[in-house]
């Protein structure tokens, strides 16, 4: 037995894997946004490439916040649900949610709540030929870069206090495994929680024919 391990380990409840999921992929979603705010200066101003991280970073930084499901049962739940911003950076995670849900993940002709006007307005240039354009975002103000990398690295200690919580009182479950790399599954028992690791890709996901 290896020293300080528990002689009758507790296997991880079902709810608390599905926890470990969910810090898990939350963690990765601000880790994400927060690379993809830091390549926002060397993208030169207003260029696909700078669009494209402007979007990057705010689905990213969103994605935690809206909801996902969870095996045994497809339990529909926002990761993060009732955990709040800092009060002074609330205004800038309204934002960053509008952004997401009215301009970049999906878009809405009517203002968001909130709002007067909405962003996707419809440019028409008359002359010579009839133009019909739609906006995009082009940059990112820096106030909000700021307070969204200010907003993730709070809400990524948040994910990473839980994730030690979880590893600390399942230590000893984990370690009855030998030494190597595994998948983590969200199941009842007395099926197997952590299964040997196996590379897996595209078609592999999908459902086979009978």
């Amino acid at each position: 037995m290896i020293a300080g391990e528990d002689p009758f380990p507790m296997r991880p409840t079902v709810e608390d894997l599905q926890a470990i999921w969910l810090f898990t992929y939350s963690r990765a979603a601000f880790i994400d946004a927060t690379e993809f705010l830091g390549e926002l200066d060397k993208a030169e101003a207003k260029s696909l490439l700078h669009r494209a991280l402007v979007d990057a970073a705010i689905v990213a930084y969103v994605r935690p916040f809206k909801s996902c499901y969870l095996p045994p049962e497809r339990k529909r739940v926002v990761p993060l649900e009732g955990v709040l911003p800092p009060e002074h950076l609330a205004e800038a995670h309204k934002h960053a949610l509008d952004l997401r849900d009215t301009v970049i993940g999906h878009t809405d002709a009517t203002p968001a709540k909130g709002y007067t006007i909405t962003m996707n307005r419809v440019p028409v240039g008359i002359g010579d030929d009839l133009s019909l354009n739609s906006i995009m975002i082009a940059e990112m103000p820096p106030r909000l870069k700021k307070e969204l990398g200010e907003l993730c690295a709070h809400f990524r200690k948040h994910c990473e206090a839980n994730l030690s919580r979880l590893r600390k009182q399942y230590l000893s479950e984990f370690i009855q495994h030998a030494p190597g790399k595994y998948e983590l599954v969200i199941c009842e028992p007395p099926a197997a929680w952590l299964i040997p690791w196996t590379i897996k890709h595209g078609d592999d996901f999908r459902e086979q024919p009978d």
